[in-house]
């Protein structure tokens, strides 16, 4: 850029302005108050509104770093002519206030006539040409003058003279055909010259650019744009040449108040002597109609909103639409502080990222520091922070009760609505094409059989479907209870859009008040769908059936194994702390279902309204004679506060135990406390019940039990487990034979007697050290190991899987740390001599409380 371009300098130079301004003021304005590149274009246009412009257009070059690229502001406001022009380069004075005639009968947004120092930081020359009263006149300050010479009083010895011009029209025509001729300018229609033209307007043109210029980006100041400065029906803010609209926050509104109309009164903190008022002067449907009134700060109209998601993420970058939105005169003075000085601590995020208020507050005006986005501190500030507070306390309980009523999964709904199409719905799709053409075979998506290609094409296509609505892909969330061995955490149905969710997953148990509750749930949801999305995933980057079944398999373990908190304890660990919960309620649940999983199963905490406390699984593989061995038992704890309390037969509730037992699909059900109101030998209450409940069962050819156990007896078993290799098998006689709390003490009684030949513990742990170091320390799977063991001089001969694994369990039992097994694998955490060490520990232990 030249240092004096033609457009400076067109025209009969008619005097000389002085501008009173000095390099330490103009660095003090401009990179003090004015430091963002945006603030500089908000400064012209501001000065646009204040002219009485209709309309104002910004255009900026398609790529800053080209030589003379230039900024331009135009506007059809009322133009500048010699005693104009003269006024607007008063530094630190602005007659805009005292006028008697406001253009457009507009509140002026200036006062302090140091708004034009702002374009100091993005340009070095700043040029005006304007036209007003059928003549055409320009200024142009270039700011390299103020530069060179450096002086650092606020108050300049002598003031800089610049050129005041006037032109003709052609001169005018020719110094802006640069812009005139542009597209973004024939978008915006204003007509300059000719017949027809504008009778004023203002061009305003910031050229020799800054490396500040670079910082600007497009969609941030649009947003300042829109959301700074008044757009209102008499005025427009065009942006290279498309119109801006005023901004509006996302979707999911669910309720707008009024201030004045809706809010009529204000909770504390809010300041006293607050009123609604009304000016039926106004429309009626006019928002600034309705008003909340206050002594100090005056006036106060706007609105306030909630939302159902967060207004706040990834386009904050470009501008907020949450929080606070401050104005004065029509113009926003918090851009970017949305808490309006307000202490964050104060405003929960996750409610305040959902609201919106905006409020009109003129009487701020006369307490606004000069840059126009901070007021004085003072009591009419914390007034004016009290009265949002107040508006934020009186919103606040909507979303609360929205939350409250909101179904399950509706928010995951929305949330994976909002991501893009190639991550949430197309690899569920995809994987179910896949399945459904018999390609692949999904665990995490629940396809219906399809035997022919137009129901398998129907299937697919009902998806397709589904996915153009975003909102609709997931359709809620359920919690089953009827979930096999290999079920993962949770299942897409492809045919109603539910994610169904394993309520016996470990993992679910572990966190299942923070699954279902309202406020922390969402998380957990988005974990469970993301599980679904990941086997999707590997199957669309090319993995194949076994490779994706390995990972998803290792994953799920993995689950499982950190959700259970007796993965770290031992069983004499745990049957203590079964005794010492007795007197627990909830405390009691939780070490009951640990407890069974001490056992060997796959026990999960179920609880809520009308479900057992927890649900025991037994992965048993098929006898024999092929017949399965599984089964499952719910789990029901009864604490007692009292020592020596006993569970009434009424408040044990068998029918209730039963129906919960059926509704779970278990064969058994467990109920356990600290006593009973029961005298062993005697044909009780509710001995009778459970009889009874045994024989109808048996006699509708679905054997089930109940059976009541005092916790004293259930942690005793827990420790026999290990020492005496209790295989789930066996487990279940206690189950099948026992009923009354004397009977299960007997069994007890009798498994602690039993003689069991101690396993070769060593030779098992050296087996499995040996395997360990051979494939990397990779865990051992039981089949490998098995062999292994058969090799051995003598051999080690085990009759199935099943039972190495209950062998294997047993030592992981007594010593946790040391040795880790699941129903896949074991390996080794310590040396094998530090492993017999910690065993040898523990059947000591045992053996010193027997006695």
């Amino acid at each position: 850029m030249t240092l004096n371009p033609v457009y400076a300098t067109t025209g009969n130079e008619l005097e000389k302005v002085d501008v009173r301004l000095s390099y330490r003021i103009v660095r003090l304005f401009s990179e003090g108050l004015y430091a963002s590149p945006n603030k500089a274009i908000e400064e012209l246009v501001a000065n646009s509104f204040d002219a009485g412009a209709r309309r104002v257009s910004v255009i900026l070059p398609a790529d800053f770093h080209e030589q003379g690229a230039t900024i331009a502001v135009y506007d059809d406001g009322e133009g500048m002519d010699v005693d104009g022009l003269k006024l607007h380069w008063l530094i630190g004075k602005s007659v805009k206030r005292s006028l008697a005639t406001l253009p457009l009968g507009r509140q002026q947004i200036g006062k302090f006539g140091i708004g034009k120092l702002a374009t100091y930081v993005l340009a070095n020359r700043l040029t005006h040409i304007s036209k007003k009263g059928g003549k055409f006149y320009s200024t142009s300050m270039n700011f390299k003058t103020v530069d060179d010479r450096g002086d650092e009083e606020v108050e300049p010895k002598t003031p800089i003279k610049i050129s005041l011009r006037e032109l003709t029209e052609d001169q005018a025509k020719q110094a802006l055909k640069d812009w005139t001729g542009a597209a973004a300018f024939q978008k915006f229609g204003l007509k300059l010259f000719g017949a027809g033209a504008a009778k004023s307007w203002t061009f305003a043109i910031l050229s020799d650019l800054k490396d500040k210029v670079h910082e600007i980006r497009r969609g941030r100041l649009e947003w300042v744009l829109r959301t700074a400065l008044p757009l209102r029906d008499d005025f427009s803010i065009y942006l290279d040449g498309a119109e801006l609209k005023p901004s509006k926050a996302g979707k999911g509104l669910l309720k707008k108040w009024i201030l004045g109309k809706d809010i009529d009164e204000l909770p504390k903190p809010a300041p006293d002597e607050i009123e609604a008022v009304e000016d039926k002067n106004q429309p009626k449907d006019s928002e600034t109609r309705f008003a909340l009134e206050h002594k100090a700060v005056g006036r106060i109209t706007g609105y306030a909103e909630v939302y159902r998601d967060l207004l706040t993420g990834k386009s904050d970058e470009l501008g907020r639409s949450h929080g606070f939105f401050v104005y004065v005169f029509g113009r926003l003075i918090n851009v970017e502080d949305g808490h309006f000085g307000i202490s964050p601590d104060e405003l929960r995020h996750g409610t305040f990222g959902r609201i919106r208020v905006v409020v009109h507050m003129d009487g701020l005006d006369e307490y606004l520091q000069s840059d126009r986005e901070h007021i004085r501190q003072g009591p009419v500030l914390n007034d004016a922070q009290n009265i949002l507070r107040a508006i934020f306390n009186k919103i606040r309980p909507e979303l609360e009760k929205a939350d409250a009523q909101e179904e399950p999964g509706a928010k995951l709904a929305r949330k994976l609505a909002g991501s893009p199409a190639s991550l949430a719905r197309r690899p569920i799709i995809e994987m179910a094409r896949a399945a459904l053409d018999g390609k692949i075979k999904s665990r995490y998506i629940a396809l219906p059989p399809a035997a022919t290609q137009n129901e398998r094409d129907k299937l697919v296509a009902a998806l397709e479907i589904r996915a153009e609505t975003p909102e609709q892909f997931v359709g809620g969330i359920d919690f089953v209870y009827n979930a096999t061995a290999n079920d993962g955490l949770a299942v897409y149905d492809a045919i109603t859009g539910r994610l169904r969710v394993n309520g016996l997953h470990p993992f679910v148990g572990a966190f299942f008040d923070e699954f279902t509750s309202k406020a922390s749930g969402l998380p957990l949801e988005m974990f469970a769908m993301a599980e679904v999305l990941l086997e999707s995933h590997l199957y669309q980057v090319g993995l194949k059936q076994d490779q994706i079944d390995w990972m998803m398999t290792v994953r799920d373990q993995l689950l499982r194994y950190v959700a259970q908190e007796s993965g770290r304890r031992t069983a004499l660990t745990i049957a203590n702390a079964l005794r010492n919960a007795r007197n627990d309620e909830d405390r009691l649940e939780i070490e009951i279902v640990e407890a069974f999983r001490s056992l060997g199963f796959d026990a999960t905490r179920v609880g809520g309204k009308g479900k057992p406390d927890g649900v025991a699984k037994a992965h048993l593989s098929p006898g024999a004679d092929n017949k399965p061995r599984r089964y499952a038992t719910t789990l029901e704890a009864k604490s007692k506060k009292k020592d020596g309390a006993k569970l009434k037969t009424k408040i044990f509730g068998v029918s209730t135990i039963a129906r919960q037992r059926d509704e779970a699909q278990c064969e058994h059900a467990i109920v356990v406390a600290p006593a009973f109101d029961h005298t062993p030998g005697k044909d009780s209450a509710l001995s009778k019940e459970i009889k009874a409940d045994r024989s109808s069962t048996a006699a509708n050819g679905k054997p089930r039990t109940i059976t009541a156990i005092h916790v004293e007896d259930l942690a005793r078993l827990v420790q026999l487990r290990p020492v005496k290799r209790l295989g789930l098998a066996k487990i279940r006689e206690l189950f099948q034979t026992c009923s009354m709390p004397e009977q299960c003490k007997e069994w007890v009684d009798k498994v602690e007697k039993e003689v069991v030949a101690k396993p070769p513990y060593a030779k098992i742990i050296n087996v499995i050290h040996a395997l360990q170091r051979e494939y990397d320390m990779a865990a051992v799977e039981y089949g490998a190991l098995r062999v292994a063991l058969g090799k051995e001089a003598p051999p080690y001969k085990v009759a199935t899987n099943d039972e190495l694994s209950e062998l294997c369990k047993a030592m992981a039992a007594m010593a946790s740390y040391e040795i880790s097994a699941t129903d896949r694998t074991v390996e080794l955490n310590q040396s094998p001599a530090n492993v017999l060490a910690a065993i040898e520990s523990a059947t000591k232990a045992q053996l010193t409380d027997e006695h």
